[in-house]
């Protein structure tokens, strides 16, 4: 099976290529929905054929595939936004069940035939059908101009890193961590002073995160896995923008959307720094007069960005965040809205997502207890429906996976492992580094995939709490 970058020197989707992709999943919906001979139904089918018709001039066939979460026409990336993702969501979440990675159409493929295949894989019901007789379902309803093809073959088309360029990436992303870190600084320190903040700085340096998410997300999850940085506020912003980036890098976004969300993210609780220092200090949990005084946080923080940053897109979009991250779906939570309620905004159902992740899972300044990761999955899920997108929470359970990158893992082996990477194909089998054993901790720790042959015999029992052995998580991020 040949690879290919997904990463470096890809090539976007065209405007009609991206339209066909939002179409093809439209019309998968429409078609459960309306009878064959209803006109909507119809006319859309028809505008689906001559979209296609205009396309295939360049193909010989044209193929939709999924891989590692992106989406492709061809060969081609295609960046979605809102309308897509939500007409995408629930058909690849079934297509997941079925193992389906991507349909290829024939060029020749008539009108008829593709109507056939839409009320087809419409039709289809993932508790009650098997990947391996779709092929000779599709031969008995004639369509043999349509190829189901597997996750499996999509997931072997995503390029394999090696554990040299793993090395090599993990100690890229610590430089542009760091970097970012002291951004974040710098711009609290000069909002603080009532200074303008400098935008093409802070792009800089979210520009620099992007290129690392796209190249090895888990070297940087690993980074904002560590919770007991110096100063957590600093700490908090940078581990939301890794966590934001990494969502929306799944989600395809293009690179100008992606600066904006990154700025927005690095900017989210900037309204603290105008808070009283001993509030967001205060080690014991917060009564009605602290609560009062935190919640007036994002109103400061959408005052102070319009008023310390020079007015662009940038800039009004982290206005934004920062002034919706704590409104939750059904309007609750705050600031209260007096006036028209209006749905949040992408960026800001993210940023609520993950804010509240990182919050939860470091025991700071709202929680005081630390948290372990599937626990806060498994409240967060609990109020998805009021206060967090179900499928934007999906998709961040997704990333951070059942054994999110820099958690600690007792083997059946006896050893102690730090989780470096998940397998896409296994999550259950991630990379990992062994830093322990019965013995104590290792002088030099080893890496091994959970994934091969060779390692099948090891298996990650439980997460554990470093505190509760002793162990600093930093020391094995930093350390190689």
């Amino acid at each position: 099976m040949s690879t290919f970058n997904m990463t470096e020197n890809r090539k976007l989707a065209a405007q009609n290529e991206t339209k066909l992709l939002f179409d093809f999943f439209a019309l998968v919906k429409t078609a459960r929905i309306l009878s064959e001979n209803n006109a909507t139904y119809v006319g859309k089918l028809v505008n689906f054929f001559n979209l296609f018709q205009e396309i295939k001039r360049e193909y010989d066939d044209i193929t939709i595939k999924i891989i590692a979460d992106h989406f492709f026409i061809n060969d081609k990336l295609v960046s979605f936004d809102d309308r897509g993702l939500s007409g995408a969501a629930a058909v690849v979440a079934e297509w997941k069940i079925l193992g389906i990675g991507g349909i290829r159409f024939a060029s020749a493929i008539t009108i008829d035939e593709l109507g056939k295949f839409f009320r087809f894989i419409a039709d289809l019901k993932p508790a009650g059908e098997k990947l391996e007789t779709l092929h000779e379902d599709l031969k008995t309803h004639g369509l043999t101009s349509v190829e189901i093809l597997s996750s499996q073959e999509m997931e072997e088309m995503a390029p394999e890193i090696s554990e040299d360029e793993r090395q090599r990436f993990r100690k890229m992303a610590r430089v542009t961590f760091f970097k970012a870190l002291s951004t974040v600084e710098e711009i609290l320190v000069d909002t603080l002073n009532d200074k303008e903040i400098s935008i093409a700085k802070t792009k800089r340096i979210v520009h620099s995160l992007i290129d690392h998410v796209t190249k090895d997300e888990s070297s940087l999850l690993e980074l904002a896995a560590i919770k007991n940085f110096d100063d957590y506020t600093f700490a908090h912003s940078t581990n939301v923008c890794v966590y934001a980036l990494t969502v929306g890098v799944r989600l395809s976004l293009d690179r100008p959307r992606l600066s904006q969300l990154g700025m927005a993210a690095l900017f989210h609780d900037l309204g603290k720094i105008k808070l009283p220092a001993d509030l967001i200090r205060k080690p014991e949990a917060f009564d009605e007069n602290d609560w009062v005084q935190m919640q007036q946080h994002p109103f400061l923080g959408a005052k102070t960005i319009l008023r310390n940053l020079k007015f662009n897109l940038h800039t009004a979009r982290s206005a934004r965040v920062a002034m919706e991250h704590h409104i939750n779906n059904d309007f609750t939570g705050y600031p209260k809205l007096r006036l028209e309620r209006r749905p949040k905004n992408l960026f800001s159902k993210i940023i609520s997502i993950v804010d509240t992740f990182d919050a939860m899972t470091s025991g700071r300044v709202y929680i005081k207890r630390k948290i372990n990761p599937d626990e806060v999955f498994k409240k967060m899920r609990f109020q998805m429906q009021i206060k967090f997108d179900p499928f934007l929470l999906k998709i961040f359970n997704d990333i951070i996976g059942i054994y999110p990158a820099g958690s600690l893992v007792l083997l059946n082996s006896e050893e102690i492992a730090m989780i470096l990477t998940n397998n896409e194909a296994d999550k259950a089998r991630p990379i990992i580094k062994i830093v322990g054993n019965r013995n104590g901790l290792l002088e030099k720790p080893s890496w091994v995939n959970l994934a091969t042959a060779e390692h099948r015999h090891r298996r990650i029992l439980r997460i554990i709490d470093p505190d509760r052995y002793g162990i600093d998580i930093k020391d094995f991020v930093l350390q190689d």
